[in-house]
């Protein structure tokens, strides 16, 4: 390997170590309490060495929501990959973005913050391309799904386009996660009652045109997308 390319792989290396730190930090803290200096303290680096990598503390928030969005996709790839319909595969992903924010909420809550003014007006222009881009190669995974369901004729609003019933879904995801998550309890993770919010879940997706899947269905794709995420999110932490 040439010197250039050890180099690389070294700072990338680096970069992610200091993340999990930062993801662990956060954890124990909250962001509020992280500084690149205290980072740099608890890895054992030089602050020179930590500001090579993020140039301030926004531009590290920004690279956890990158992580959260890697985390994502990966969970959206494993389900894209499962036997199922495109319903199905929908129904899945809309979960594994629940599920998400029920075993990484550091990393959610951070991507929700991530994204105002503030935060991206400091944040460098690299980690804000790096984190879209990631985004963006989640949406394309969601949107093979929807595609496939138009194909197999199984959407049915004409009065809607798909990109737009995709998004009214994850506003709907993203607001039912958000508002259980500021008050650091999230109702979803919950087995009382899960029948009934798996229900509402079908109730929102049939009202935009995909077809309602009934209690048993959900339940069986529910429990699939569970150990999906688990499994992955068990990965990322000894990885």
């Amino acid at each position: 390997m040439r010197t250039t390319q050890r180099k690389a792989r070294e700072v990338a290396e680096r970069d992610q170590a200091l993340v999990r730190l930062a993801l662990d930090m956060v954890s124990k803290e909250g962001f509020h309490n992280l500084t690149l200096a205290k980072l740099a303290q608890e890895a054992g680096y030089s602050k020179g060495t930590v500001y090579n990598h993020f140039t301030c503390r926004e531009d590290l928030l920004i690279e956890l929501s990158a992580e959260s969005a890697r985390r994502q996709l990966r969970y959206f790839q494993a389900i894209a990959d499962l036997p199922w319909d495109g319903v199905k595969s929908v129904y899945g992903m809309a979960f594994a973005y629940l599920r998400h924010a029920v075993v990484a909420p550091v990393l959610f809550e951070c991507s929700i913050s991530a994204r105002t003014d503030a935060i991206c007006r400091m944040a460098s222009q690299g980690r804000m391309e790096r984190r879209d881009l990631v985004e963006s190669q989640m949406a394309q995974v969601v949107g093979f799904a929807v595609q496939r369901t138009v194909a197999d004729g199984a959407y049915s609003n004409p009065g809607v386009p798909t990109a737009v019933a995709v998004d009214a879904l994850r506003a709907f995801i993203f607001g039912y996660a958000t508002m259980h998550l500021l008050p650091r309890r999230f109702r979803w993770a919950e087995e009382e009652g899960l029948e009934e919010r798996l229900l509402v879940m079908a109730s929102m997706v049939h009202g935009l045109g995909w077809p309602r899947l009934e209690k048993e269905e959900l339940l069986a794709v529910h429990r699939v997308v569970v150990d999906v995420v688990d499994r992955t999110t068990r990965e990322c932490q000894t990885g």
